[in-house]
């Protein structure tokens, strides 16, 4: 164990070690948060949990960018550019589609996850490496110039070997864009707290990607809990949430106009002035 923590912690090492940590951090609070919007369902609006997870998203890429930039500095002016490169971009961007850094397979990929990637393959080819190569080398070279050619390496070695292994996941990552507030009109949701109040409620709307939440309330009395299907009528911009009701409220010639958006829309239109 000490042998380990001395591998860790000796340079180069300990600089992939400390933005490890930082990435852990991050993807650590990414889950947290997520799972804290189930685990509060009901006591705590889906707005406020959202802003606060996209606060914590944007603050942990933003502080990730930043130690990645700092450890390609630090590692080797060569570097530094690269790691501006991957530092200048927001977490909730991928890298474009051209560039160096598309070309080694990062297109596609947000950049938080082509940073973890980078990170965690050059952190470990640097422990594998470090002490095999000091005692090889060790008696001809100064261990400070080891050292440095070792990180530079690893970090090199690992930004190419993560371009490499990213490639698979790049379908996964295909931008959707969300439906608008209008187009939701008359379509059907999915309750996903455990009821709909006046207040307060949330539903998932599928939009063929990873699906879209919302901020959901029914003014009239109803029995909608988790899985059930909702309609939606109208959106109040002042509460930002979204008018429902049960699609078991609907009357048999009204479910089939659920079939023509068109007509949907104007059916939830007419539901909504009552």
């Amino acid at each position: 164990m000490n042998a380990f923590l001395d591998t860790i912690l000796a340079f180069p090492t300990a600089i992939f070690t400390i933005v490890l940590g930082v990435v852990m951090t991050y993807w650590l609070f990414v889950i947290v948060g997520a799972v804290g919007i189930d685990l509060f369902d009901g006591d705590v609006s889906l707005e406020g949990g959202g802003k606060a997870l996209s606060g914590a998203v944007e603050g942990g890429g933003k502080a990730l960018s930043g130690a990645v930039e700092g450890g390609g500095k630090a590692l080797s002016g060569a570097m530094e550019s690269g790691a501006k490169a991957l530092g200048a971009h927001d977490s909730d961007f991928d890298v474009d589609g051209g560039g160096l850094l598309a070309a080694m397979g990062f297109a596609g990929i947000p950049i938080t996850v082509s940073v973890s990637f980078v990170v965690f393959i050059a952190w470990l080819l640097s422990v594998l490496s470090a002490q095999p190569l000091h005692a090889a080398l060790g008696g001809l070279l100064p261990s400070w110039l080891l050292s440095s050619v070792l990180g530079v390496a690893c970090f090199a070695a690992g930004t190419v070997s993560a371009g490499f292994v990213v490639r698979p996941l790049r379908p996964v990552f295909v931008a959707k864009r969300a439906p608008g507030r209008e187009a939701l009109m008359g379509r059907v949701c999915t309750i996903s707290s455990g009821s709909v109040t006046a207040k307060t409620g949330h539903a998932t709307f599928e939009d063929g990607g990873a699906g879209v939440i919302l901020n959901v309330v029914c003014s009239k009395p109803n029995e909608l809990k988790r899985g059930q299907p909702a309609l939606i009528l109208a959106y109040d911009a002042e509460r930002h949430v979204y008018e429902v009701e049960p699609v078991d409220w609907l009357l048999p010639e009204e479910l089939v106009q659920l079939q023509d958006p068109v007509r949907a829309a104007a059916l939830a239109r007419m539901k909504a002035r009552g």
